[in-house]
């Protein structure tokens, strides 16, 4: 068993598991950045062409869309473990949450998908028979997207965050040997 000051990864498993989560995950990240070039050209050469207002709106929605997986996918792809330290939950319970920073992401990515789109639309002959509802869907769209995307990568976690969840759960089963109770009184 492992004593409640054990902070170092034990055993093969704990070993395997901190070296994935060690790393950045190029590979995940490579996948998101790569989807912003395809749909932005995507956009820009198919969508924005088309004749009508529906199809039109798919590619700011696309690129809001992979923006929202880049700049999600990219926090969970950061390094997660170290070999001198594996974080576990406390006595108290997993007091960690990780829907605070999914949240975050989600409104950052919200908020500048639009601009992304914004600035990839631009003004020229293609766009000026467009109305102002249409512009505007464009932005609200993208930013819609964008907060849809970034919670993607938790339901498709890079190599990193899936290490990390199944340390923390090899740790809170191998200290789970009892209840801890506590209580404050102020005067």
């Amino acid at each position: 068993m492992y004593a409640a000051t054990e902070y170092r990864p034990k055993g093969p498993r704990e070993i395997e598991l901190c070296d994935q989560a060690s790393s950045f995950d190029w590979l995940y990240f490579g996948v998101g950045l790569v989807a912003d070039v395809g749909t932005i050209t995507l956009d820009e050469l198919a969508f924005q062409t088309a004749g009508s207002a529906g199809v039109r709106l798919v590619g700011p929605s696309l690129v809001g869309l992979s923006w929202g997986f880049t700049v999600g996918g990219g926090y969970l792809a950061l390094p997660k473990c170290s070999p001198d330290f594996v974080s576990s939950a406390p006595p108290e319970g997993n007091v960690r949450a990780a829907w605070p920073a999914a949240v975050a992401l989600a409104v950052l990515s919200a908020a500048t998908a639009p601009v992304i789109v914004g600035v990839e639309t631009g003004e020229g002959t293609v766009t000026l028979p467009w109305s102002t509802t249409e512009r505007s869907m464009r932005l609200v769209l993208a930013g819609t997207g964008g907060a849809i995307g970034a919670l993607l990568p938790y339901l498709l976690p890079p190599k990193t965050w899936r290490a990390k969840k199944e340390l923390e759960h090899i740790r809170a089963g191998a200290t789970a040997h009892g209840g801890f109770v506590g209580y404050t009184l102020s005067f």
